[in-house]
């Protein structure tokens, strides 16, 4: 027989999953809960919490319930179906203000599966009953926890991510719903977008002009977003693209194609080093030796800026006054200079000729040594991961420790990506040779065109590529010529000396 208490009080209903693969059991929650308010006809809020979707909010979503319950002025009923939907952590602090509640008289706890019903009079035995039943749920969530921690550690030693795959990655499913056989492939719509980002940055390029660039070109992130700069920087700052993953703050190496090599990921990485103390405006005004020209007498930075219609060079003197002198930009001994260097990059017709044969020379050789060093490289990377399966058994049957398997399994992980680079560039590196002997030969042929009709960043492109090592002193350049483009010059300055002795091929 029901009291009048018992037929005027609120129930609450609480329905909780903490689990992804619980969450249909919330509807089966709620029907037993109706029914047992209805049965004790009276009336109720339900409420239902999917722990599983951002636990920072549904912990925010239910303190606030919480605190709903404290602010009632009459004695209020607080239902859940077991023990475990009322919290695995006796220590969290909703649990705590519940519990408090109930010493003090403003609320009941009941757990109609387990027959279980908790007031601020229940004897010991229901009270031992109720630890009992927060001990076991508590149990078995640490025991779901170490179960994953075990299956987590088997995936990252057999070189298996554990999570969603980084952008340029996508998560495929190669059996069914009911057995999934779970792997990642490469996005072919963004890998190449990932690519062109380490290749621009390795550049110098900020973070922010490089998301606006491939924004530009049509990437967006798996959500359907545009990147920003910080997306970017993560993006840049992923070893995932190159072969390795981290996980807890370790590093694993991974068993998916790498987008990139490791070369251009260090690249990347050394490029953020560098630019870490140059806050520099990126959209500032551009200039054709901004950022590439050093003082010769104390090594400082040369700026330039413009006065008076002029562009105008001078050491910062960042390390006090070294008494280098500013200079026009178009002093004779300045950009004339470089203008002089462009003009001897152009190849005779003979020597011309020359250079296509011994090309297609060269491309025939580098073909057969692309083809047998290839499969040298095959060869020794399959041996090496049939050594890390022999060991990933033998330290799951117990016969190595978790230290010399880790130890181990690095060193050949380790000689696993050089081998892996090496593949890649066997691999890309005839197209690579045809390629850049193609792009060098119309870059020299047409140097004096390109130069004269550049803008200023075109300018200082075409400066960088031809020069390193570049100072000023007294209104004067100093700089080396990179090769091949100083044995150019050299071939051209002989040719026309009258000397028979230009080796165009050498």
């Amino acid at each position: 027989m029901l009291t009048y208490k018992e037929i005027i009080m609120l129930y609450y209903l609480i329905a909780r999953v903490s689990e992804r693969d619980q969450r249909k059991a919330l509807r089966a929650q709620q029907i037993k809960l109706e029914k047992y308010a209805n049965d004790n006809h009276c009336k109720f809020e339900y409420h239902e919490f999917d722990e599983s979707a951002h636990s920072v909010d549904v912990r925010k979503e239910f303190s606030k319930l919480v605190e709903d319950i404290k602010s009632q002025k009459e004695p209020c009923i607080v239902v859940f179906d077991k023990i475990d939907r009322f919290t695995r952590d006796s220590s969290q602090e909703e649990v705590k203000e519940l519990n408090a509640l109930v010493r003090q008289g403003k609320i009941e706890i009941h757990f109609p599966s387990d027959n279980l019903f908790i007031d601020k009079t229940s004897p010991a035995t229901d009270l031992f009953r109720l630890g009992i039943g927060m001990a076991l749920a508590k149990y078995y969530s640490d025991s779901i926890r170490d179960n994953v921690k075990r299956r987590f550690d088997e995936m990252l030693a057999s070189k298996t991510w554990v999570g969603y795959a980084p952008i340029g990655y996508v998560n495929v499913n190669l059996g069914t719903n009911d057995k999934p056989i779970k792997d990642i492939h490469v996005d072919t719509e963004r890998a190449k977008h990932i690519v062109t980002m380490f290749e621009l940055r390795s550049t110098g390029m900020p973070y922010e002009a490089i998301a606006e660039q491939v924004n530009k070109d049509g990437l967006l992130s798996k959500s359907g977003r545009k990147l920003n700069k910080s997306h970017a920087e993560k993006i840049l700052k992923n070893p995932f693209y190159h072969g390795l993953m981290t996980y807890m703050g370790n590093t694993y190496p991974h068993k998916y194609e790498p987008l990139i090599t490791r070369e251009l990921f260090n690249k990347v990485q050394l490029v953020r080093q560098d630019r870490h103390d140059q806050h520099t405006a990126y959209r500032s005004k551009n200039f054709a030796f901004k950022e590439i020209v050093r003082c010769k007498a104390c090594d400082c930075t040369v700026s330039s800026y413009t006065a008076r219609g002029n562009v105008y060079m001078k050491c910062t003197g960042a390390k006090g006054d070294c008494g280098n002198v500013n200079s026009s930009e178009q002093g004779k001994d300045m950009m004339p200079t470089i203008a002089e260097i462009v003009c001897g990059l152009p190849i005779p017709a003979e020597g011309l000729e020359q250079v296509i044969n011994e090309l297609r020379k060269r491309h025939d050789t580098q073909q057969l040594y692309y083809t047998e060093t290839l499969e040298q490289a095959r060869k020794q990377y399959d041996m090496l991961k049939a050594k890390i399966r022999t060991l990933t058994h033998t330290h799951l049957e117990g016969r190595i420790t978790k230290e010399r398997y880790d130890e181990m399994v690095t060193d050949l992980s380790n000689e696993q990506q050089l081998l892996n680079d090496k593949q890649v560039k066997l691999t890309s590196g005839n197209k690579d040779f045809l390629i850049t002997a193609s792009y060098l030969l119309d870059l020299i042929q047409r140097s004096n065109e390109l130069f004269e009709c550049s803008t200023e960043v075109q300018k200082q492109k075409l400066i960088k590529m031809l020069l390193s090592n570049i100072k000023m002193w007294d209104k004067k350049l100093y700089f080396d010529v990179r090769d091949p483009y100083k044995t150019i010059i050299e071939e051209n300055k002989r040719a026309l000396s009258g000397s028979n002795n230009a080796n165009w091929c050498g």
